[in-house]
């Protein structure tokens, strides 16, 4: 899927490419606004307290620091330009030790709290879903799809994706969908070594499309993912991207992140 325009100018490709991700952030930001969170518990057994206070802590450090991050950027928009590399990197960390703690005060699972917690959560946050146990009301939200469906979705004329009015589209969904897969995809060729000029590793990708899920849900976690282990390459907040802009970035990726951040404590807090 082509993620901005074509032009002849960088500066051109710079600018297309920030303005997609944004208009992906405004979408996103308008599911978790408009959707509510509702969870049932599971079973009885025994709480993790010492994990559960150890993530507590960091949840409270991190978020700390990103309100600082927010209030410094507000004061001078020249912050923000610094700020926004890593700024998705402790929302998703805060928004993972919350998820964490839900999961695991639900049925008492652990997979957050171990090694490889963090495609745990997400497997788990999906076979959640799956039984009702966690309930987005946003049917987009609340949707567990096969990267198969994904890829199936229809595809939007290049540079669409850029225009400023895009994130209001329905298609934009799709399109949020589709780079999340993107990123799954890309994450998944280099971790698994892929070569796909060879017949077998075109052949364990088809095995992996096959088999593997994703939710909207996912979109900090990929973020976070590109932003710090693959480089924020879709925007260059320091060319042709102006400080009022990066800021612009920042507040509506805060909001998203505000959004689901308090539903998952709403949720917690009873369960405690």
């Amino acid at each position: 899927m082509a993620i901005f325009a074509r032009s002849t100018s960088p500066l051109d490709s710079t600018k297309a490419s920030f303005r997609t991700h944004l208009n992906y952030i405004k979408c996103s930001e308008k599911l978790f606004a408009s959707s509510t969170l509702s969870v049932s518990r599971n079973g009885t057994f025994t709480k993790r307290t010492v994990e559960i206070t150890r993530f507590q802590k960091l949840y409270k450090v991190t978020l700390k620091s990103i309100k600082k991050d927010i209030e410094l950027a507000r004061e001078d928009s020249a912050f923000a330009v610094i700020a926004a590399p890593w700024f998705p990197v402790k929302c998703y960390y805060v928004l993972y030790y919350l998820e964490s703690i839900l999961t695991h005060l639900l049925d008492g699972s652990t997979q957050g709290f171990g090694k490889g917690g963090h495609a745990g959560i997400r497997k788990k946050i999906y076979s959640l879903v799956d039984s009702g146990a966690i309930v987005f009301s946003s049917p987009e939200l609340n949707r567990v799809y096969g990267l198969a469906q994904v890829r199936a979705l229809p595809a939007i004329n290049a540079g669409q994706n850029a225009r400023s009015d895009y994130w209001q589209k329905i298609d934009c969904i799709n399109s949020v969908a589709k780079k999340l897969m993107d990123y799954k995809l890309h994450d998944a060729k280099i971790g698994r070594k892929w070569n796909l000029h060879t017949k077998k590793d075109r052949e364990e990708q088809k095995l992996f499309v096959g088999s593997e899920r994703l939710m909207i849900a996912d979109f900090f976690f990929w973020y976070r993912i590109k932003a710090n282990y693959r480089d924020l390459d879709y925007i260059d907040f320091e060319n042709g991207i102006t400080e009022p802009e990066v800021l612009d970035y920042l507040e509506t990726y805060n909001k998203v992140f505000e959004h689901y951040r308090i539903q998952l404590i709403k949720q917690i807090n009873p369960l405690r």
